[in-house]
């Protein structure tokens, strides 16, 4: 099953939007990453500017699984899910699953309604300078992959064919 997500974060966002795809790209080994991108804050009162993020991975976990798992990514990065008013409050981390579907298509992101997904995909918005393990991606969407042939070397793939095929294909380049 393919997963649809966006990544948020409003504190301290260029570490913890790192650390958190970071956290993702170890478990699910391969993922689909737009541009990590300076949002506004939308349904909170805060001076904290968001950078979010929208990505495709695949997973055989049920949604339940895979969202107590994304809860489980956001506790450890400092979010306390038990606070009723967390989605008020600014975030360290915050994973939401946006579609799952058995295909594989990038057009579902572009039928989100929210603004700041919008703004992630929107070409001309200010884009994040973000490093992950190291290696900083650009403003271009991108698969993003450990090359096992190559001990593990992460591997940022910006080529049209090599990100669709990518994941259509099980996520495997090797």
């Amino acid at each position: 099953m393919y997963y649809y997500l966006s990544v948020g974060s409003n504190i301290d966002p260029e570490i913890n939007i790192a650390k958190c795809l970071e956290i993702l790209l170890e478990h699910f080994s391969t993922a689909f990453v737009y541009p990590c991108t300076y949002t506004q804050p939308e349904c909170i009162v805060t001076d904290k500017v968001f950078i979010n993020t929208l990505l495709v991975i695949e997973s055989d976990l049920d949604q339940v699984s895979l969202k107590a798992f994304f809860c489980s990514v956001e506790e450890s990065m400092g979010r306390d899910r038990a606070d009723r008013d967390r989605s008020r409050k600014d975030r360290t981390c915050d994973i939401d699953i946006i579609l799952c579907s058995s295909l594989f298509s990038l057009g579902y992101f572009k039928e989100c309604d929210e603004s700041y997904l919008k703004q992630v995909l929107c070409e001309t918005s200010d884009k994040a300078s973000v490093a992950l393990f190291g290696s900083y991606f650009s403003d271009r969407p991108a698969a993003i992959y450990f090359d096992t042939a190559a001990s593990n070397k992460l591997v940022i793939e910006y080529k049209s064919y090599a990100l669709e095929n990518g994941l259509k294909t099980g996520l495997s380049w090797q």
